[in-house]
């Protein structure tokens, strides 16, 4: 009986652990630091997450922002950004690349 619920225990575990690394799995990546590239850009955060749209669904992978689109918008916003800077503001904000 003993021999029973040591392997039963065992295989409960190892479930688990799966459990737990499929739930890790889809677990969303953190939300980038808005911030640090507004304050990058002498803009609002608000002013530069409009201009970046709308965050995708849960489960979709985000675009990769248009450095040109993001200076145009905020430049009619009444913004000074050049492509150039918002380019340098958006790589702060990058994720890291996957291994």
């Amino acid at each position: 009986m003993t021999r029973f619920t040591t392997y039963a225990a065992l295989i409960l575990m190892g479930g688990l652990s799966l459990v737990s690394g499929a739930t890790l799995a889809q677990q969303r990546p953190p939300e980038p630091d808005f911030a640090k590239a507004a304050a990058a850009l002498h803009v609002s955060e608000s002013a530069l997450r409009s201009c970046l749209g709308p965050r995708p669904e849960p489960g979709q992978r985000p675009e990769r922002p248009d450095a040109t689109k993001v200076a145009a918008c905020l430049s009619d916003a009444g913004h000074d950004v050049t492509r150039k800077d918002a380019d340098a503001a958006l790589k702060t904000i990058a994720p890291p690349p996957r291994k």
